[in-house]
């Protein structure tokens, strides 16, 4: 007696194979009908050896026990004992891949579906039960939820340890740094915490790759460079935390959860993003405390300061003593002697002879702070044609770096 061939047609118990999701090392997963022309999903383990079938029995038990929201159920399995004649498998509720969840969304509506997905994993682990293998593949999204799958790493209480030693275990690219070297006694609720925060990355840059080691703000990893608009400091330092090297040093997911939706709150309020921005430059700029009033004079601290502001988009907006305002990008010497420029998009800047840059404080209410940029008196420039000089500010063209025109 042969077994069944896995293809489309083929018949496993009362369910018919129509369609291949997906395939992996050791399985396919089919969309499937039954008699009564139902839909489901099938996970067919075809690569079968002693470590695999063990796993897949694992999967299984634990997705029959579990009753937790944002688990994809285990509606009906079969393990037989052999798999020469065979092959085992489970049916599930078809869902849909975790590509389907990211399409148009913004960056704070992908993570309003982690929250939620967040608090499943905190239940798997209140039960002391780690995923080990959290990755957006093994994301679906289901009834406008997102649900983990693949269990097939799983580790629970009393469950037989299969893991030979120095094997790893994970996801290529969200896989803990433990879980490569010593996986059989590494802590996987910790490990889950790595990949779950690896995994909202990938979420929000659209990097499949992810990246390896420890997440780091402050270079091509960081998410401002997508996301310009967002507040990412409370998000910048809990991806941080959560990919440290060292196990021990990371929250846990109920920690993760605190902080990750603080960061969510504070983008969705502008009032408390705005409060928690200026203590955050103050604590940039007076490390020591901030004081009620500070002066900068020399042109080079004047351009640093204003750098660090404009990284801020909350605190960035410049109002100028003739009305309007604009945005500072940054802040640079201009061509000219004594003079900076302040950018205010890619191909325009003011240019002006700064005299002093004051901060003044509020103390306790800082969104009252401000910073005051006094410019000197310059002289104007003889081009027919151009703007009435006004003392200090003159409007003409500069075509190339220092030579003006109307």
């Amino acid at each position: 007696m042969k077994r069944t061939k896995i293809q489309k047609g083929a018949k496993f118990g009362k369910y018919r194979l129509l369609t291949r999701l997906g395939a992996g090392g050791n399985g396919d997963v089919w969309k499937v009908s039954n008699e009564e022309h139902d839909y489901f999903a099938m996970k067919i383990l075809k690569n079968i050896d002693t470590i695999s079938y063990k796993r897949f029995k694992a999967e299984v038990h634990i997705l029959s026990k579990l009753n937790i929201d944002g688990v994809m159920s285990l509606l009906e399995s079969h393990l037989p004992e052999n798999t020469k004649l065979e092959f085992p498998w489970f049916v599930m509720d078809v869902a849909e891949d975790f590509d389907k969840y990211q399409k148009d969304k913004s960056a704070l509506d992908i993570v309003a579906g982690f929250l939620p997905l967040a608090k499943t994993l905190e239940a798997l682990h209140n039960k002391n039960i780690s995923h080990r293998d959290i990755k957006p593949s093994n994301i679906l999204l289901y009834e406008e939820r997102l649900y983990f799958t693949d269990f097939g790493l799983v580790k629970y209480p009393k469950r037989e340890n299969i893991t030979p030693e120095r094997r790893d275990v994970g996801a290529k690219f969200t896989m803990a740094p433990e879980m490569r070297r010593y996986a059989d006694s590494a802590d996987g609720l910790k490990a889950d915490v790595y990949s779950f925060a690896k995994t909202i990355w990938i979420a929000l840059t659209g990097e499949e790759r992810g990246f390896d080691g420890q997440y780091i703000a402050n270079s091509v990893l960081g998410l401002k460079n997508y996301h310009k608009n967002l507040y990412l400091t409370k998000l910048d330092e809990l991806l941080s935390q959560a990919t440290d090297n060292d196990s021990a040093a990371r929250p846990t997911i109920g920690q993760f959860i605190i902080q990750l939706r603080e960061w969510f709150e504070l983008n969705d309020d502008f009032q408390k993003r705005n409060v928690t921005e200026w203590f955050e430059i103050q604590q940039i700029l007076f490390p020591l405390g901030s004081p009620e009033n500070a002066t900068w004079t020399d042109i080079d601290s004047i351009i640093g300061v204003l750098n660090e502001i404009a990284q801020v988009k909350g605190l960035s907006h410049m109002f100028y003593p003739t009305g309007g305002g604009h945005n500072l990008l940054g802040a640079s010497k201009a061509k000219e002697s004594g003079m900076l420029a302040l950018h205010v998009s890619e191909k325009a800047a003011e240019l002006l002879k700064p005299k002093k840059l004051t901060y003044e404080s509020f103390g306790l209410e800082p969104s009252w702070n401000y910073f005051r940029l006094e410019a000197d008196n310059i002289s104007p420039l003889e081009i027919k044609g151009a703007h009435e000089f006004k003392g200090i500010s003159q409007e003409v063209t500069e075509i190339e770096p220092g030579i003006y025109v109307e």
